[in-house]
């Protein structure tokens, strides 16, 4: 960041950064983070209002990893993980630090990793200078009995491993090689990343259960004028087996004014392999959705996807939706899926919401066709700036934009219902997060999302944005760093209310079913 503040590209994104709200946010989300290796699993939980600050003072080892967090925000970093073997995760990391910095990280990370059981400390094996630590104590982590720390150039490197890092050596060798710990020059990039989550998870123990077929994927980002420029690279371990059909876009469904529309093709086989799909037992599956969202109340959010006997499947659709979600939403006394007086559909009379989904004809065409709200007809035209934008490309498989201010300040209205309905307390409205939401609105420009099959393997995807995320992205994150258990677990899945007690019948009656 403090290369970033100095450039010109990524106003927009700059001025949220230096917001009061940003500054709150960060603080306590690196707290967290100084705080979550010394918080039991069993005791992890920190409750809200909680004075975060004060903890890491408390705790000695928290209290100087703290500034190192600082310092991976300003400064450069290079971090590489590798598994060279089952279980044995390998890992540097590499910083650019002034010499003051340099110093404190040494005498920080000497305390820290000098508290493991059964550590033992000795000089860096030559040539490097510096320290390592070893540790024989079969419970810790395998990646934690063998700690490196070292110098090289202005580069500060940390290596954590089983044994021998084979990942640090090569850092090393970079670094003294061509000055930089990476193998080619990141030009201007902000940042760039290769992500391979599946081996991720395997290296950890973290047990995600991600598909089969989830790709690696690669990133970078860079301010572009007032906007941030995304790209991303999904490489996937097997061809694509997605079929491209011509866009069958519901023009008279979607009419202005449109604060966000989606569109997304090739799903038919995805959507089929889902449980509850199959469970439905439909007589055919759509290969398209489109959803969009109109202005003049959060809840105004529809979808369609075009299928050719959408009325044929809508009953065994609606008989799958009621037996699969009425329970929960008894047991929460949330109403229930009942089917619909005025169509062939289902509808569920929610608190504020009338989610709705049906099949519907529309200029011969048939689709599936749903909602948060009743259908909402405008005297406004179809939006045909942004339908040209998605059929002009013949392998685009994803198409997003929206006006992300006010779908931010939308999102924050459907979110909270939610977790009304989910029995799931609600994010306070005072917690960091929800004021960094309402002080960055008015910064947030337009987002666009295209993704494009380029290759048998491969998605490209590019974004034009304030912040790099879409308003329903922004959510996820502020869930996820607001969580009482951050970072293992997010905010709505973590923070569920006690079950509501089972109504008491009338003497002498039974329960109804």
């Amino acid at each position: 960041m403090d290369r970033i503040a100095q450039q010109t590209n990524g106003a927009g994104f700059l001025k949220i950064w230096r917001l009061a709200e940003s500054e709150k946010l960060k603080s306590q989300t690196l707290d967290k983070l100084a705080l979550a290796p010394w918080r039991a699993a069993a005791t992890n939980r920190l409750l809200p209002g909680t004075n975060l600050a004060a903890l890491v003072r408390q705790n000695h080892s928290a209290a100087l990893v703290r500034p190192l967090l600082d310092d991976l925000v300003k400064s450069e970093f290079y971090l590489e993980i590798r598994e060279p073997k089952a279980g044995s995760p390998q890992i540097a990391l590499a910083v650019l630090l002034d010499p003051k910095r340099a110093a404190e990280w040494d005498s920080n990370l000497q305390a820290v990793f000098g508290t493991l059981a059964a550590a033992r400390k000795t000089p860096a094996a030559p040539p490097s200078t510096g320290w390592q630590i070893q540790s024989s104590a079969t419970q810790l982590p395998p990646y934690l009995r063998h700690i490196e720390f070292t110098h090289a150039g202005a580069w500060t490197i940390l290596g954590l491993s089983p044994d021998q890092n084979v990942v640090l050596s090569d850092v090393l060798a970079r670094v003294q090689r061509a000055q930089v710990p990476f193998a080619t020059a990141a030009g201007s990039d902000w940042i760039e990343a290769q992500v391979d989550l599946p081996r991720l998870s395997s290296a950890f123990s973290w047990d995600w259960d991600l598909p089969s077929q989830w790709p690696e994927i690669s990133l970078d980002a860079v301010g572009s004028g007032d906007q941030l420029s995304t790209r991303a690279r999904l490489t996937f371990p097997t061809p694509l087996q997605i079929k491209l059909d011509a866009w069958d876009i519901p023009t008279n469904l979607i009419h202005e004014p449109i604060q966000g529309f989606t569109a997304v093709r090739g799903i038919k086989d995805w959507l089929a392999s889902l449980d509850w799909w199959k469970s439905a037992h439909p007589s055919e599956t759509p290969n398209q959705v489109f959803a969009w969202s109109q202005s003049g109340s959060p809840f105004l959010v529809y979808a369609a996807a075009p299928l050719a006997h959408a009325d044929k499947v809508m009953p065994s659709l609606g008989a799958q939706l009621m037996q699969s979600m009425n329970p929960m939403l008894a047991s929460n006394r949330m109403g229930h899926w009942e089917r619909s007086a005025n169509s062939d559909g289902v509808i569920w009379r929610a608190p504020i919401i009338t989610p709705f989904v049906q099949s519907i004809r529309v200029a011969n065409n048939s689709f599936l066709f749903g909602g948060l709200s009743p259908y909402l007809l405008t005297n406004g035209l179809s939006p045909s700036v942004t339908i040209a934008e998605v059929l002009k490309g013949t392998n685009t498989v994803y198409f997003d934009r929206e006006i992300t201010g006010p779908r931010v300040e939308a999102w924050m209205y459907i979110g909270q219902l939610s977790r009304v309905i989910l029995r799931r307390d609600q994010l306070s409205d005072n917690i960091a997060s929800v004021n960094w939401f309402r002080g960055m609105g008015a910064f947030l420009a337009p987002t666009y999302t295209l993704a494009v099959r380029t290759g048998p393997h491969t998605i490209s995807l590019t974004r034009s944005s304030t912040v790099g995320l879409t308003a329903l992205e922004l959510h996820a994150l502020g869930d996820w760093l607001e969580s009482p258990e951050f970072p293992w677990h997010p905010y709505s899945w973590v923070a569920r209310l006690p079950a509501l007690p089972v109504p008491k019948p009338p003497n002498g009656s039974k329960p109804s079913r």
